[in-house]
């Protein structure tokens, strides 16, 4: 039998203490690989949509002010209907079919996209290039303006304005081959290079753009949207 002999160093040692610190520490960082864990979890399984801002009636044209981006997490056949949030810029001077209200998904089929004749206008297609025609950007219920040049090359080439301010009736674009894994709504937003314009104008006007689509080569600008544009849903026809 052994004896143990008290030291001063053993008599003097102060209990064993908990570092509150270091569990804090480890709880803290555990509560943040959990937090971010979570939202990458709900962002990676939501979708950018169109969002109205507001109340707005039927046959309003529509405005920066009246859009909002919002997350959803929806089904795929509500998401095509739905206009992603990469569409927001296409949609701003567009005039709506029916009313909108404050919070809902938008979708196409609430807007005009100036694919409407009325009496007297005719509909024709010219051939463009994304080099011609706003490097492929246009859309339908655009004003844009046509200028022809003739002799081009030449020392006598020449450009003039054919029709001042006409509205896009519709964007012809090339067929391409969808990738493999490539969903529908990929497909929509990159429908491929832009290949002709329809635009609505009226019969003198049509000549017009028939010769002038013979003698040269067409350019298309885009203007800004006419003072009459929203009570004429898609812009003032400029008189022939």
């Amino acid at each position: 039998m052994s004896a143990t002999t008290l030291t001063p160093s053993r008599a003097l040692r102060q209990p064993r203490q908990v570092d509150w610190r270091a569990i804090v520490g480890v709880l803290l960082m555990l509560l943040t690989t959990t937090g971010s864990f979570l939202f990458w979890t709900i962002s990676s399984d939501t979708r950018a949509v169109l969002v109205a801002t507001r109340d707005v009636p039927a046959g309003a044209t529509l405005g920066s002010q009246d859009l909002a981006t919002a997350r959803v997490r929806v089904d795929d056949a509500i998401y095509q209907a739905a206009i992603p949030a990469a569409a927001e810029s296409s949609l701003v001077g567009r005039q709506l079919t029916e009313p909108i209200h404050a919070n809902q998904l938008l979708a196409q089929a609430q807007f005009s996209g100036g694919r409407h004749l009325t009496a007297g206008q005719v509909a024709l297609t010219i051939p463009i290039s994304p080099d011609t025609a706003v490097g492929g950007t246009l859309r339908a219920g655009d004003q844009v303006e046509v200028l022809l040049t003739t002799n081009k090359g030449k020392p006598e080439a020449r450009t003039t304005v054919v029709l001042p301010r006409v509205t896009v009736y519709d964007v012809g674009y090339a067929q391409t081959l969808a990738a493999v894994g490539t969903s529908s709504s990929d497909q929509a937003a990159n429908p491929g290079q832009v290949r002709w314009l329809t635009l609505r104008v009226s019969q003198d006007q049509a000549v017009q753009l028939a010769q002038a689509k013979w003698a040269g080569e067409l350019d298309v600008a885009l203007l800004p949207p006419g003072p009459d544009e929203a009570v004429n849903g898609g812009g003032a026809q400029p008189k022939p």
